[in-house]
Order: C-alpha cells, then structure tokens, then sequence
C-alpha cells in the first residue's frame, strides 16, 4: 500500500449524541459515497467500522500514533481514516 493514501477522511464523533460526521480530503474524494452524517459509527461502511476499531485503540497525542494504510487518532473523537 501506498505511503500517501487515495483518500483521507476526517471523523469526528460527537460525543454527545454518538453522531459521526465524515469529510474527505484527497484528489479523488469529489465522488466518494463515504461522506455524510451517520447515525453512530455501526452505520459507518465495515472497513471504515474496522479501521475505527484499530485507531480507537492508539493513545494521543499524534503524531506518534500514525498506523500506515490505516489512520491517525487526533484526539478522542477526532480521526484520519485512510483509503
């Protein structure tokens, strides 16, 4: 896999209401079905779900908890998932 992922997607859940708000960075994130508003993250796609798991396990601060392919935890609710 690539060192510079396709598409970077910013994940915020809101801690109060478990909403998950997805953004995406990259050249090729204008046509990603990916981004929106979910209703917790079980309703998020299964590889964005699986790569959360991952990420949600890493300590913070960054940038010391970069998973390559994979994502960075900004903060406790705050994240890069790469694709």
């Amino acid at each position: 896999m690539s060192r510079f992922p396709d598409i970077t997607y910013h994940v915020q859940i809101h801690h109060d209401t478990k909403i998950v708000s997805v953004t995406t960075l990259g050249i090729n994130s204008v046509d990603s079905e990916t981004i929106g508003a979910y209703a917790s993250v079980n309703k998020l796609p299964a590889w964005m779900q699986d790569k959360l798991a991952t990420l949600m396990m890493l300590d913070i601060p960054p940038p010391l908890n970069d998973v390559d392919g994979v994502g960075s935890r900004l903060g406790p609710y705050l994240y890069w998932v790469y694709k």
